[in-house]
């Protein structure tokens, strides 16, 4: 087996670990694809939510210009990372099929939620310091 088809499912296993817990806690009362997409979308939008507010919190906090510049691009950074791992690595692993586009939602739920810990992390260290 070559490097990158090694790696490509071990990214695979990991992600689908991921999703799979993603989808325990969040939408396991889905009766259709359909249904499940529309429920990861919800949670999407509550995640982002949170998401905004919690970055407007740190952001607040930062103080100088600086900070506050690099806490910008570290989120377009991070928003560039969601892209290509869910866009890209879930649907090349689950070949366009029809579960897709909610594997593709669950895991931009999952990093959504991860970051807004990670943002929470960073108010706490910057209100402790």
């Amino acid at each position: 087996m070559s490097r990158p088809l090694i790696f490509a499912l071990v990214l695979f296993a990991i992600l689908s670990g991921h999703a799979e817990a993603a989808r325990s806690s969040v939408c396991t009362h889905s009766s259709d694809s359909r249904e499940e997409e529309a429920c990861y979308q919800r949670a999407l939008d509550d995640a982002q939510l949170e998401l905004k507010k919690k970055y407007a919190s740190v952001s607040a906090l930062l103080g100088t210009k600086d900070r506050k510049e690099a806490l910008s691009r570290s989120q377009k950074t991070w928003g560039l990372y969601v892209t290509q791992t869910c866009d890209g690595l879930v649907r090349f692993a689950t070949q366009e099929s029809k579960l897709a586009r909610a594997g593709v939602l669950s895991c931009k739920v999952e990093l959504t939620r991860e970051r807004t810990h990670d943002l929470d992390r960073m108010l706490y260290d910057t209100l402790h310091d």
